[in-house]
């Protein structure tokens, strides 16, 4: 007997939630336009943050139940955030951090009609559009006004367990930058929504793991070392995690 797909009443509820959220926040977005572009930015990417919460913990539930479980032992400095990147989903689970930040995101999210929009105001990094020079100043001076950055190295979704081999971009900055890298591993979500956007029935569990300090980052010889090193860690704590879940 085939699986049974609740994606109509998934994608029912997101809408809802979506027009909910958007009507009790158009009125502060507004005035925020208002506001000098720092602040206009900080208010966007609060607005994102609280948006993609509603996605991940009440959209989709009880169909699919996500867990953040927090390995950081209570690092709070700004820093990148590395993920592995398994489906579209991956960005709203972004938001399981609890704390505003920017992705370094593809082009396509930032032309998006609705999500473009507010990624673009919220100071979201296009690296298909900067120079790796522009990107890695951008990601700085973010940093450095405490706002952390989010990367998927892996530059596309697997749609599978499998992970693809890093992309040296986001890590050459950070050696470069001195920044806190802090590895995240996703499981669960492979097709939570599949290549077709269609759902199952899961659940999403997203890992922080303790972070890499600066003078760490900067101890490997370059950043080939460097994201290696991270895949081989976020690589070991998925097949950790996926054995735990298995057992439950």
């Amino acid at each position: 007997m085939a699986q049974w797909r609740p994606t109509p009443l998934i994608y029912t509820s997101m809408l809802l939630w979506t027009v909910g959220y958007c009507a009790v926040m158009l009125l502060p977005f507004c005035v925020a336009l208002l506001l000098p572009e720092e602040a206009r930015g900080r208010f966007s990417r609060w607005v994102i943050l609280q948006y993609g919460r509603v996605m991940v913990y009440r959209a989709v539930w009880p169909f699919v139940r996500v867990k953040f479980e927090d390995g950081a032992a209570g690092e709070t400095r700004p820093g990148i955030y590395v993920f592995n990147h398994r489906s579209a989903s991956d960005p709203f689970l972004v938001a399981t951090l609890n704390i505003p930040v920017i992705q370094a995101v593809n082009g396509w999210p930032m032309r998006l009609p609705f999500f473009g929009f507010f990624a673009r105001r919220g100071g979201y990094i296009d690296t298909t559009k900067l120079s790796y020079e522009e990107a890695r100043d951008r990601m700085g001076r973010m940093l450095e006004r405490g706002v952390s950055v989010a990367a998927f190295p892996e530059g596309t979704r697997s749609g599978s367990r499998r992970m693809n081999q890093f992309r040296s971009g986001v890590f050459k900055a950070a050696r470069e930058l001195g920044a806190v890298i802090y590895p995240c591993c996703i499981v669960g979500n492979e097709e939570l929504p599949d290549r077709r956007f269609r759902f199952r029935c899961g659940r999403i569990r997203v890992r922080l793991l303790p972070p890499l300090a600066p003078e760490e980052v900067r101890s490997f010889g370059n950043a080939f070392l460097l994201k290696n090193h991270i895949r081989s860690r976020i690589q070991r704590e998925i097949e950790r995690m996926e054995g735990i879940a298995s057992d439950e």
